[in-house]
């Protein structure tokens, strides 16, 4: 190999590891704010129901329908990442103002102590 092709090569690949660590980069920024709540300063309290057996995708849209988290993807995701105990069946009174770690918490209690 000439070293015409190899520095050619080497800015190739300089150029596709600058690309993937920008794209890593935005994947991490939007899932940090994702993880925000909605409307830090709402005192609006919100009820919601999650079936029993609900998976973690169907209560992510869940929290999205009712303007609870920003990204059902996110939620999701964050849910099946931080299982500790898994989310309980019941009802939930939950604020926009919570963060999405701070209502999967709330999700996961146990529902007799409530």
């Amino acid at each position: 190999m000439t070293n015409d092709k190899l520095r050619r090569q080497n800015r190739v690949v300089i150029i596709i590891l600058v690309i993937l660590v920008c794209c890593g980069l935005g994947i991490h920024q939007y899932f940090n704010y994702a993880l925000k709540p909605v409307d830090p300063s709402s005192k609006r309290i919100v009820h919601v129901e999650i079936p029993k057996g609900a998976t973690d995708h169907q209560v992510g849209v869940i929290l999205k329908g009712k303007r609870l988290v920003r990204s059902s993807f996110v939620c999701d995701y964050y849910l099946q990442t931080h299982k500790e105990a898994g989310v309980k069946a019941g009802t939930f009174k939950l604020k926009a103002s919570y963060s999405t770690p701070q209502i999967v918490k709330i999700l996961q209690e146990s529902r007799e102590s409530r």
